[in-house]
């Protein structure tokens, strides 16, 4: 299993929004215990980017935010409020892990 930053494996990759591009870290693989130590110790943010009915289809993956990956750009420029709002859960940082 790959993590990066943004929630996005396979290297260095751009996403473009409206205004900024995003880019994603040079993803690290990490064991299935290793994950969930890091979403037990709350010391990163998971961005599930699978869409919803694959959500539904194959579960939540427990501690994570799910944002479809056409939605990561826009989401991530979201006013705070409005984040919250649609998906449930406080905006990212861009220091955040």
């Amino acid at each position: 299993m790959k993590i990066d930053k943004c929630g996005w494996s396979g290297g260095l990759k751009s996403i473009k929004g409206n205004h900024h591009n995003f880019y994603t870290a040079i993803s690290k693989d990490v064991t299935y215990k290793e994950l969930k130590n890091l979403l037990n110790s709350k010391n990163i943010m998971l961005i599930d980017v699978r869409e919803a009915w694959e959500i539904l289809e194959y579960g939540k993956i427990p501690g994570s935010i799910n944002i479809p990956l056409d939605e990561v750009g826009e989401a991530l420029q979201m006013n705070p409020r409005d984040f919250k709002e649609k998906y449930n859960e406080v905006k990212p940082s861009k220091s955040d892990n």
